[in-house]
């Protein structure tokens, strides 16, 4: 599907947009300074002004919870910064926010919300939820992993840019694709283009620009070494050296500076195998439409949320009865149950997902030879690391690796380099969840206690929106919905959510690969 570059400054624009109001509702308050990103530390002052801005913010649709909500949100974000050293991106914050409005002012667009929200216990339930959306997001080791797109309740639309060359100059001619292989000259005025090679007989070589160039400016080289140039911008080459055999070798010779027609002359003809270059500046005072563009090739796809689901029931008679004999209320922990179990699958769906995608699998030998130190060995780790680097850059044009996430025996093993090679988050703690553990060799380091015990999954991902092997969002953070009680006395309740989680449509798998430890 063709798209437009507007289409794609519009979602930028929207990202910029949500993520503004979700910093000044959840970040800013809590800052020393809009400037700085140096957290209150004051518990009492940074709660004050979280507190005294509810009212301006999207929280205050969540009525006397607001403050509650705001800041657990808060705290979260603090967290999340103690940890990484660095605040959510972007796209996550405007996601977040995106969610948070579904949620809380947009309920009436989806029946499932609105039928969720029609009583007061539906609407404290759905706080909860909206409590959780950011601390969950900001937990969760894929977020930061995937392009987050508009969590529309219906479906929603990825972008892919492409850049091209508008025009021909340089070493480009219209339409050669500009990427991260690209390494010539387009945008520089200061050009240098081959004339010809010395073949022992030929004196005069000619060079066609075919576009005006700066008096003053144009020089020619043999073998490299500077030997004339355009003296007081006549229109005239002057230059002389002496050659490898010691001869002297006078230079001469015009230029047409509006045409960017050059001539040279050797005295003594450059011998075989010389190369012979001309450098020069083009003018684009006396010609701006010489000035290169670029052009930009947007598509796009259509993606569509999936549904979870998941419901919990129990008889009237063992909710009374559970209250009675033992003091557990029965709902609240059907309730807590299936909140719990959609949660830990959020992380758990899309890396199963990313593992089952991912090109190619690499080997790399843990033992250590006799003949090498523990601490050379693992420079080798290193340098794989780095090769896998250059294979996603060059597979994604986009990106070199990111980071990494190890099963738990490939984790041990990592965590046991020790510094200065991997360096722990602040307060880390070994979970039985997907998590965040840190660096290893500047690398983002993560573990996923489920995955193979020895594999290493590498990621990919670029600094634009859509540079990445997949999108995800959460339209409705799962919302509970309870069910009348049925002629056998059954009390159900069924959490249902909403989100975007599937495959880039271009090019995806290549932001993914695998190394496996062997003995």
């Amino acid at each position: 599907m063709v798209a437009t570059i507007t289409q794609y400054h519009n979602r930028i624009n929207t990202i910029n947009e949500k993520a503004a109001l979700f910093r000044q509702a959840v970040i800013n308050p809590q800052v020393e300074s809009a400037n700085t990103n140096r957290f209150i530390t004051d518990n009492a002052e940074r709660n004050s002004q979280l507190k005294a801005v509810v009212k301006d913010t999207i929280f205050d649709a969540a009525g006397e919870q607001g403050p509650l909500l705001l800041g657990v949100t808060a705290n979260a974000v603090r967290a999340y910064y103690d940890q990484r050293g660095c605040l959510p991106s972007a796209e996550m914050m405007a996601s977040a926010y995106h969610t948070i409005e579904n949620m809380l002012v947009n309920t009436a667009n989806h029946k499932i919300m609105d039928a969720a929200t029609s009583t007061s216990e539906g609407i404290i339930k759905r706080n909860h939820q909206v409590a959780l959306i950011v601390p969950t997001m900001l937990t969760s080791i894929t977020n930061d992993m995937v392009t987050h797109i508009p969590p529309n309740y219906d479906k929603s639309e990825i972008f892919a840019i492409t850049r091209r060359a508008g025009s021909t100059f340089g070493d480009l001619k219209k339409g050669d694709l500009i990427d991260y292989s690209f390494h010539g000259q387009y945008s520089s005025m200061n050009q240098r283009q081959p004339v010809a090679t010395g073949d022992g007989t030929t004196k005069e070589f000619t060079k066609s620009i075919g576009m005006p160039v700066r008096k003053e400016l144009v020089r020619v080289y043999h073998d490299r070494n500077l030997v004339a140039e355009d003296l007081n911008g006549r229109g005239l080459l002057s230059g002389h050296f002496v050659d490898a055999d010691g001869q002297a070798v006078t230079v001469t010779g015009s230029i047409d500076h509006d045409n960017g027609g050059i001539t040279i002359n050797f005295s003594v003809p450059p011998k075989n195998g010389i190369e012979i270059h001309v450098a020069y500046d083009v003018s684009i005072e006396k010609d701006p439409s010489l000035i290169p563009k670029i052009d930009h090739e947007m598509e796009s796809w259509i993606v569509y949320p999936h549904e979870s689901a998941i419901a919990a029931s129990a008889t009237i008679q063992a909710v009374f009865s559970a209250r009675r004999e033992f003091s557990i209320d029965l709902n609240a922990l059907n309730f807590s149950s299936a909140k719990n179990i959609l949660a830990a699958e959020k992380d758990r769906r899309r890396l199963i997902d990313m593992y089952f995608f991912a090109m190619g699998n690499r080997q790399w030998k843990y033992t250590v030879p006799s003949a090498l130190k523990f601490t050379d060995h693992y420079e080798t780790l290193r340098q794989t690391f780095y090769e896998i680097s250059q294979d996603l850059m060059y597979r994604t044009k986009k990106s070199g690796l990111v980071g990494i996430i190890a099963g738990p025996k490939a984790s041990a093993l990592l965590k046991s380099i020790g510094a200065p090679h991997v360096k722990m988050a602040p307060g880390y703690r070994h979970t039985p969840q997907p998590h965040y553990v840190g660096k290893v060799f500047e690398f983002d380091f993560k573990e996923d206690p489920f995955a193979p015990d020895w594999q290493i999954f590498c990621y990919a991902k670029g600094r634009d929106h859509g540079d990445s092997g997949y999108v995800a969002a959460d339209a409705i953070s799962a919302i509970n919905y309870q069910h009348p009680i049925d002629e056998k006395l059954r009390h159900s309740n069924t959490l249902y959510e909403l989100a975007y989680r599937d495959l880039h449509p271009k090019n995806g798998r290549t932001y993914y690969t695998l190394l496996t430890l062997v003995p």
